[in-house]
């Protein structure tokens, strides 16, 4: 399977004889000249997703770095639980971004059939390109508002001639988006259990750096179990279980500043009436 940083790489050895004055013609076209230059009709993938792939490389130019997330920090970003979007895009996602897995023929996946996702950003768009097991490629637009709304916010897609499926394709969109800020936001989390190492600089993909991301610790951060509180009156505990998640944590003087937290999964006893509501 042709990976994303692969490609991202080739339209970065493109642009080394791109001719000059390319940099002067807006975006879009340059995206739509750099894939014509840098893939013939050969290429592993529709014209559509292309023109993205170039968008991003564009985007990203010198700065993209490509990380390659082993399937135990994939499953784990999977598992962590965050229901709405931060108030602010984290580090990872103000600039264009690249996931992949090392291995996608050994059947490694980063979500779903998805075995690479990148994202950049044009005009207050994000576009979210991601490869798939079957050879397709993926592009949905994204807006997200950074408001601490539901983490589908800025997801539906639009009905399109080149999309056989809208609902398949938004429930797609709907799941890169959250895979990317979760997986964002681990990086950055306090406790949080995944690790990115900067690899070795024979490991780039052609002029593309890249960082492998390993998972310290328990798949799911591990749970952590109580004991049971003793009956009281009529009311028994019953015991639930809270999986790992990510939490905004105030802190500073006057509670003025917020960082994020990664708790690990634990058993929680809650009273409830046998038979009856808690």
């Amino acid at each position: 399977m042709t990976g994303l940083a692969e490609l991202v790489a080739e339209v970065l050895s493109a642009l080394r004889s791109a001719p000059a004055g390319l940099d002067l013609v807006p975006f879009r076209q340059r995206a739509l000249l750099t894939a014509q230059a840098a893939w013939d009709e050969g290429a592993p993938l529709r014209a559509p997703p292309l023109v993205n792939v170039a968008g991003l490389a564009l985007a990203g130019g010198a700065q993209l770095v490509a990380h390659q997330v082993r399937p135990a920090a994939a499953q784990h970003v999977a598992a962590t639980d965050l229901h709405s979007l931060p108030d602010s895009p984290p580090a990872i996602l103000r600039r264009p971004w690249l996931l992949e897995v090392r291995r996608p023929s050994a059947g490694e996946r980063l979500f779903g059939s998805t075995f690479a996702l990148g994202g950049y950003t044009v005009e207050g768009v994000t576009y979210l390109v991601g490869l798939t097991a079957s050879g397709a490629a993926n592009v949905a637009p994204w807006r997200p508002q950074w408001t601490g709304g539901d983490l589908a916010e800025g997801t539906r897609q639009a009905h399109s001639p080149l999309i056989e499926d809208v609902g398949e394709h938004q429930s797609w969109a709907r799941d890169a988006a959250r895979f990317a800020v979760v997986y964002a936001l681990l990086c950055e989390a306090e406790g949080s259990p995944l690790r990115v190492d900067e690899a070795r600089k024979r490991d780039a993909v052609g002029l593309l750096p890249v960082r492998n991301v390993y998972l310290d610790g328990a798949l799911g951060g591990g749970t952590t179990t109580l004991p049971a509180p003793a009956p009281t009156g009529s009311r028994v505990a019953e015991e639930r279980q809270v999986r790992g998640h990510l939490k905004r944590q105030r802190h500073g003087p006057g509670l003025t500043l917020s960082k994020w937290i990664y708790v690990s999964g634990y058993s929680a006893w809650r009273w409830v009436t046998p038979g009856g509501e808690s």
